[in-house]
């Protein structure tokens, strides 16, 4: 087996859209088969990270099923068993503590080395290292006029990077904890049909945006008040990844 230590920077999401696609990767449905990745999750200090998420996403074909993953026990030992051969990217999460899912280039640009499964290599261990932590938002979204709650569209990307974002429904609720790059300048857009979009740190119009910038495991509270009405010439981009009660 091989064993390796690999930083892992986070993603709270029930909606993640990455633009990143590869084309002419086959797609198939999850199989089962004689593959096991197994091993341990760490904080920076070397302590076991219990209740972690782990994940292997196939790196040499598409997936038309739930992507493998296990928890981590107390030990911050984990087991994805049944998995077919080939080429997995094994990252780790655990955002309630601020760590997200690197699957993901919006939280970090290292490339994860992938582990391979062969005939005479099915199973391999993994040793992965949480960090750096997030910048964590948290607050509200309602009507400005009536106070009521809000369930929008958001849209989050890198000032330097617009390639690298995530984007769509169920990011933030009415009630939101999101988990935003830590040291890095975001754009952040927030809108709803009926409403004026919403830019931080609170403009309805995108040239008056202002990039949000939180440290490592920094949080701040947002929020967030959407005025109502429509605004054509800032009608949100990226509006065909959202539910219709997105849509200008």
């Amino acid at each position: 087996m091989n064993s390796r230590i690999r930083a892992v920077p986070l993603f709270v999401a029930a909606v993640l859209t990455s633009c990143a696609r590869q084309p002419g990767v086959r797609v198939v449905a999850a199989d089962e088969g004689p593959g096991l990745i197994e091993g341990t999750v760490i904080y920076g200090d070397g302590r076991p990270a219990k209740s972690a998420t782990v994940s292997a996403f196939p790196t040499d074909r598409g997936m038309a099923a739930k992507v493998p993953s296990a928890d981590t026990d107390e030990l911050g030992h984990f087991q994805i068993k049944h998995l077919w051969l080939g080429k997995f990217a094994v990252t780790a999460k655990k955002e309630n503590e601020g760590y997200p899912d690197t699957s993901s280039g919006f939280y970090g640009d290292s490339k994860i080395a992938p582990i391979t499964l062969s005939p005479s290599h099915p199973s391999a261990t993994d040793t992965i290292l949480l960090g750096p932590k997030a910048g964590i938002l948290v607050g509200t979204v309602a009507d400005a006029v009536t106070g009521a709650s809000l369930d929008p569209c958001v849209d989050f990307h890198r000032a330097s990077d617009t390639n690298n974002f995530f984007s769509g429904t169920g990011i933030v609720n009415a009630k939101y904890h999101v988990l935003v790059p830590s040291d890095r300048d975001v754009i952040m857009k927030i809108w709803r049909e009926g409403y004026l979009p919403w830019y931080y740190p609170g403009a309805n119009h995108k040239s008056e945006a202002e990039p949000l910038r939180l440290k490592s495991g920094e949080e701040r509270t947002l929020h967030i008040r959407l005025q109502p009405g429509n605004d054509a010439s800032e009608a949100g981009y990226n509006t065909s990844l959202c539910f219709p009660h997105c849509r200008p």
